[in-house]
């Protein structure tokens, strides 16, 4: 063999070595790139793909206008029953199709209300505008599901989350840790931003909203909200409950009701319009459109927050 041939030959080796090298590089880089994981509403979602940016997401609910009560097809249910790791909001009757599927679930399962637990779990207590004691039947006593509105709970949720993907990927589990635990601290900020945001002295103590979906943003900071709609946004208002709430903005001089896209949003009109009170726009976050996805689950729960604030008249 020539002295040149010997030397081509040593390159091509070298070229093939090196390329072998970045291959696997590429390889280590995407951890989690096999995992799958089904999350049953955004918040879910959001937290699963910053602690595995990788994995395979799928949000049962996206493309829908509604998360409560959703009904899987069979795809769906496959989907939950297979995924490494499935996240939803636990047995508490939220998305009963959702709950009898993850506990048909294969893979690793992360519970919200279990990792939250009974003293954090809020319940309703009925018509929350009701003030002669009459109750929407079947309401009083239901856990509100909406728990992803206490950042608290979600950085708890967010180390749970870490600990499910390193059982499903051992391989990965540094990266799924340090991930959570970034995570965890930064909505742990989120909450004493909100303290800061709510805690404090405001003009007023109480929201008109139309769906009593805010309970764990609001009231763990003295703070309450009259709902147009129940726990259950199908559960609207009579129109002599309409009749009592214009008259409640009126004679406490409230300036605003807010008002989800969809859910309660027609009585919330009605109300705003004949209190002559300004109407604001607020996401319970559960399902949300393209845009509000790209936004992020921690500014969406601020700008959520800061909607409440303005309504409450805080500095």
């Amino acid at each position: 063999m020539s002295r040149l041939t010997a030397c081509l030959a040593w390159l091509v080796l070298l070229a093939a070595g090196c390329g072998g090298a970045r291959g696997s590089s590429a390889a280590e880089r995407a951890v989690g790139a096999d995992l799958t994981a089904v999350a049953s509403v955004f918040p879910l979602a959001w937290v699963a793909e910053q602690v595995a940016p990788e994995a395979r997401m799928r949000l049962l609910n996206e493309g829908s206008q509604a998360a409560h009560d959703i009904e899987l097809s069979p795809d769906q249910r496959a989907a939950v029953e297979s995924a490494q790791v499935v996240l939803y909001m636990g047995d508490i009757g939220y998305q009963p199709q959702v709950e009898q599927a993850a506990g048909a679930a294969n893979g690793q399962v992360v519970d919200v209300a279990e990792i939250a637990g009974d003293a954090r779990l809020l319940r309703s207590g009925g018509d929350p505008h009701d003030r002669e004691g009459e109750e929407h039947a079947g309401e009083e006593g239901a856990i509100d599901p909406h728990i992803w509105f206490d950042a608290e709970v979600m950085a708890d949720v967010a180390l749970r989350t870490g600990e499910a993907f390193a059982r499903a990927d051992p391989d990965g589990a540094g990266a799924y840790t340090d991930n959570a635990q970034d995570l965890a601290a930064r909505l742990t900020t989120v909450d004493r931003e909100l303290d800061e945001l709510l805690g404090g002295d405001c003009e007023f103590d109480e929201a008109v909203v139309s769906h009593t979906a805010y309970a764990y943003l609001v009231e763990p900071r003295g703070k309450e909200i009259h709902g147009i709609a129940g726990i259950d946004p199908e559960a609207g208002a009579s129109g002599g409950e309409l009749a009592d709430l214009v008259t409640e903005v009126r004679d406490e001089g409230f300036r605003h009701v807010l008002a989800e896209p969809v859910e309660g949003r027609r009585d919330a009109e009605a109300l705003a319009a004949e209190a002559g009170v300004e109407l604001l726009e607020i996401s319970p976050l559960d399902t949300v459109t393209a845009e509000q996805a790209g936004a992020g689950f921690t500014d969406l729960t601020r700008e959520q927050a800061q909607t409440f604030a303005t309504a409450y008249g805080c500095p």
